[in-house]
C-alpha cells in the first residue's frame, strides 16, 4: 500500500512539474565560426561538448533519422511520448535480472532526460521523464522532437548531434552520409565511450555489424544490401578546424559569449594571403633584430575586418600584435591635421614653423624633435604631414587644445593605454600606445569621408557611424596622404608607399609611416577605394629594432599587400569638386609673386583660400624674409633657404621718399608701380587718401602721374606711409 502512495505521489508531482528549461530556449550548440562565405574557420568548445552544431532534420540526411527510429524506437510514429509494449518488455527484463537497466524509453523519453541531464537508472526518474514525454508530445509534433534529440544525441569524443559527429568520423556533413555511414553513426549514442570510433575501432565496427542484422531483420533494409553494407565505413580522424587564430582571438575579445554558429567578417583567402605576406616580409627582412609583424585589413564601405593577422606563427608567438597596446609613433598625425583644417584653423597650405623653439611658449618643458634632428624652418601643412615633421605637428596641437585632441581621438575609436595626464602633447608623437586593429579602423574612417566606425567582425552586426569630419576636410587630409612629391624630402621619389600601375604611373593611395622613440615600433597605415591595410613591425618584448625606420620595416609589408589588393581594387578618386583649388606660392602657401621659387596647386575648403600675395614674404632682390621668431632659425646652418628675419613693419615698394620721371616713350601701361608692404595679412592701399583696388591675382599697381604723393598701406592693426615725388 505505502509504494503504491508514493508511486501515486510521484505521478502527481511529475505532472505538476513544467518541461526542462532547456527545451524552452533554442539549442545553441557550440561556436562555430565561419568566415563571411560560409566556410567554417573554427569550432569552439564549451563545457558540454567539444563539438555542437545543431542543423534542422532535413539537413541530417535522407538516412539517419529513419535509421535511428528504427535501431532506438520502432514505434515513434504512433506513440504519445510512451511506448507500453517496451516499457512492459523493460520491466520483465528488471524482474528477471534483479536490478534497473536501461530499455524501454521511447526518443521522447530520452530527450527529456538529455535535456535534464540526469545520471544513471532510477524507476522514478523514467517516471518523471514519463510524463514530460507525454506533455511534449502534445506541444511537438514528431519532426521537432526527433530533431532535438538527435542534436542532443552523443557520439563519442564529446560530439553532440549528427552534424558534429559526421564531420568528426567521416569529414563531410550530415547531409551527405550515405546509409552506412548512417547506420555506423546510429548505433554509436546507446554507449558513446564504448563505441568510441578512435579509442574502441572495433567496439564500433561490432556495433555496425549489430544495427545492420537488426536493421534487415526488421525489414528496413533487404538481405542484399546487408551482404553489401557487411564493411563498416571507413572512419576518419578529423579534428575542428582552428585557422585564422588571432582573427578568433579579436573577434571573441570584441564580442564575448557567442553561441552556435556565427558567420564572421573573415575572407579566408585574403587570410591566408595575408599570413603569406607576413611570413614572407620577415623572411626577406631577414633580421635577427625585427622578429614580428601584425596585419590588418579593412572593407571600407563596411567597416568589416577580412584578414587579421597577429604574428608569424600562432603556434610559436600567441601574442595577438593586432590587439597589443603599443608606442603609436606619427600615425596619428592625420586626425590632428586634420581637425585643425575642419575647424578652418589652419589650410593645406599654411606655413607652420619647424624650428627648435617654436613650441617653447606653449610647452616649455617639452622638446620634440624630428628623426633627423634637423629643422626646416618655414613648412606648408601639406609638407609637414606627408614628410611626418614633429614640431608642426605639435604646433598643430597647441592651436587645437592638447587636451581636446586627445579625446576626439578616443571618439575615432582608439583604446589608449592611459590617459591624457599620462601623456601630455607628446601623444601626438608616439608616447601613447593604440592597437593596431583600431589604428586600421581609424584609418578606414578616413576612407569613408571622415566617419569613424570601430572594427566590425560578425557579418550581419552593424556598427554605428559617427561623423568625426566633413568630406571635405577628410579629402584634403587624404590628398596629401597621396603625395608622393609632397613627401619626397623624407622618404625620396622611390619608397614602398610610391605604389605605381603597371606602366609605372604612380596611383592614388593613400599612407602614412610611424615610427616610435628608441626605434622599438614601426607602423604603416593606408587605404585604396576598398580596403584600409594597417602594419606593425618589431618585437614582442619592445626590443629595438636597431634604427630602423617604418619605411624599411613595416612600409615594404603594407606595399606588398596593397598591391596585391589593387589587382581587383580601385585607387582613390580625386578629390572632390566641392573643393576650391588654387596655384600657391611652394615657399609660402600664399599666392604666387615673382619671387616665387615654384608655383603648386593646392586644396582648400570654401572661404579659406589665401587672398594675400607671397610679396609680403620677399625683399625688393628676392630674399624670403621671415617674422622674428625665426630668427633663431634663419642665424643656424640648417637657413638652407637663405632667409633673413623680416625688418620691421614698413613699405617695401615705393621706397619713402622716392622721385621717379615719367618716361615720355614707353606706353603708361608699362610705368605703373607694385606697391607690396611687410604688413601681414589683408592690406588697403590708398594714395593721397585715394583708395587704389588690388588687381584679380591679389597684387596692387598705380598708375604713375606727376604730383607729390602720400603712398599709405592699413591694416586693422597698423598704418604706414610712405611719401614719393613723380615728375
Amino acid at each position: 500500500m505505502g509504494a503504491a502512495l508514493i508511486c501515486v505521489g510521484e505521478l502527481v508531482w511529475a505532472c505538476c512539474l513544467p518541461l526542462p528549461a532547456a527545451l524552452e530556449q533554442p539549442l545553441d550548440g557550440t561556436l562555430n565560426l565561419q568566415d563571411f562565405h560560409g566556410r567554417t574557420i573554427a569550432q569552439l568548445p564549451s563545457a558540454d561538448a567539444r563539438v555542437q552544431i545543431p542543423v534542422p532534420l532535413a539537413k541530417m540526411g535522407e538516412y539517419l533519422p529513419r535509421v535511428t527510429i528504427a535501431l532506438e524506437d520502432k514505434r515513434f510514429a504512433s506513440h504519445h511520448g510512451i511506448d507500453l509494449r517496451a516499457v512492459c518488455s523493460a520491466v520483465w527484463r528488471d524482474l528477471r535480472s534483479g536490478r534497473i537497466v536501461s530499455g524501454g524509453s521511447t526518443i521522447t523519453e530520452q530527450l527529456i532526460k538529455l535535456a535534464t541531464g540526469r545520471q544513471g537508472h532510477s524507476w522514478t526518474g523514467k517516471l518523471r521523464e514519463a510524463v514530460a514525454a507525454w506533455k511534449l508530445e502534445h506541444r511537438w509534433d514528431k519532426s521537432q522532437i526527433l530533431a532535438a534529440y538527435l542534436n542532443r544525441a552523443s557520439y563519442g569524443n564529446r560530439r553532440l548531434g549528427p552534424e558534429a559527429a559526421a564531420q568528426a568520423y567521416f569529414g563531410k556533413s550530415a547531409a551527405h552520409l550515405t546509409l552506412a555511414e548512417a547506420i555506423y553513426l546510429a548505433g554509436l549514442p546507446q554507449a558513446p565511450s564504448r563505441f568510441n570510433p578512435w579509442l574502441h575501432p572495433a567496439a564500433a565496427a561490432a556495433r555496425y555489424k549489430f544495427s545492420l542484422d537488426r536493421l534487415a531483420a526488421a525489414g528496413v533494409i533487404t538481405q542484399a544490401q546487408r551482404d553489401l553494407l557487411a564493411a563498416p565505413p571507413t572512419v576518419l580522424h578529423c579534428e575542428p578546424p582552428h585557422l585564422a587564430p588571432n582573427f578568433v582571438d579579436a573577434m571573441l575579445r570584441a564580442n564575448p559569449g557567442l553561441r552556435g554558429t556565427v558567420r564572421t567578417t573573415l575572407d579566408l583567402d585574403l587570410q591566408r594571403t595575408a599570413e603569406w605576406a607576413v611570413r614572407t616580409h620577415l623572411a626577406s627582412l631577414n633580421r635577427a633584430d625585427i622578429t614580428q609583424a601584425a596585419l590588418v585589413i579593412i572593407e571600407n564601405s563596411t567597416g568589416a575586418v577580412r584578414a587579421l593577422v597577429g604574428s608569424s606563427d600562432f603556434a610559436q608567438a600567441q601574442t595577438n600584435g593586432a590587439l597589443q597596446s603599443r608606442s603609436c609613433g606619427s600615425t596619428l598625425k592625420p586626425f590632428i591635421y586634420l581637425a585643425a583644417i575642419d575647424r578652418r584653423l589652419i589650410t593645406a597650405a599654411t606655413l607652420l614653423p619647424d624650428t627648435p623653439d617654436a613650441i617653447r611658449d606653449a610647452y616649455t618643458d617639452y622638446d620634440p624633435q624630428d628623426f633627423n634632428h634637423r629643422y626646416l624652418g618655414p613648412v606648408r601643412v601639406r609638407e609637414a604631414l606627408a614628410c611626418s615633421l614633429n614640431v608642426p605637428a605639435v604646433v598643430t596641437v597647441s592651436r587645437l587644445g592638447a587636451r581636446g585632441a586627445f579625446y576626439s581621438l578616443r571618439q575615432w575609436g582608439f583604446q589608449f593605454d592611459g590617459s591624457f595626464d599620462d601623456y601630455g602633447a607628446g601623444f601626438i608623437l608616439g608616447n601613447a600606445g593604440i592597437r593596431l586593429v583600431d589604428l586600421a579602423a581609424a584609418y578606414s574612417g578616413l576612407a569613408r569621408g571622415g566617419l569613424a566606425m570601430r572594427a566590425r567582425f560578425i557579418e550581419d552586426r552593424q556598427a554605428p557611424l559617427t561623423r568625426m569630419a566633413s568630406p571635405e576636410a577628410a579629402a584634403i587630409i587624404t590628398d596629401i596622404l597621396c603625395d608622393n612629391d609632397a613627401r619626397r624630402r623624407t622618404f625620396g621619389p622611390d619608397s614602398p608607399l610610391a605604389l605605381k600601375d603597371a606602366d609605372h604611373k604612380p596611383l592614388r593611395v593613400a599612407a602614412k609611416t610611424g615610427t616610435s622613440s628608441g626605434f622599438r615600433d614601426t607602423w604603416t597605415a593606408g587605404f585604396d577605394r576598398e580596403h584600409t591595410v594597417a602594419v606593425w613591425a618589431g618585437n614582442f618584448d619592445g626590443h629595438p629594432l636597431g634604427g630602423t625606420l617604418a619605411i624599411r620595416a613595416a612600409s615594404p609589408l603594407w606595399a606588398a599587400v596593397m598591391n596585391l589588393l589593387l589587382r581587383t581594387d580601385h585607387p582613390l578618386l580625386p578629390a572632390p569638386a566641392t573643393l576650391v583649388h588654387r596655384d600657391v606660392c611652394a615657399l609660402t602657401g600664399l599666392l604666387p609673386c615673382p619671387h616665387s621659387p615654384a608655383v603648386i596647386p593646392e586644396l582648400f575648403l570654401p572661404g579659406t583660400e589665401p587672398h594675400e600675395s607671397a610679396s609680403t614674404f620677399f625683399s625688393a632682390d628676392g630674399a624670403l624674409l621671415l617674422p622674428p621668431e625665426y630668427a633663431a632659425w634663419c642665424a643656424s646652418p640648417g637657413n638652407t633657404l637663405g632667409a633673413q628675419v623680416r625688418p620691421t613693419a614698413r613699405i617695401l615698394n615705393p621706397p619713402a621718399g622716392a622721385h621717379y620721371i615719367i618716361d615720355p616713350i614707353l606706353a603708361p601701361a608699362q610705368q605703373m608701380l607694385e606697391l607690396t608692404t611687410t604688413l601681414p595679412g589683408a592690406v588697403h592701399w590708398y594714395v593721397n587718401n585715394q583708395p587704389i583696388p588690388p588687381q584679380h591675382d591679389g597684387r596692387t599697381f598705380w598708375q604713375l602721374t606727376p604730383g607729390a604723393w602720400q603712398i599709405r598701406a592699413t591694416t586693422p592693426a597698423a598704418a604706414l606711409s610712405a611719401p614719393i615725388t613723380v615728375e
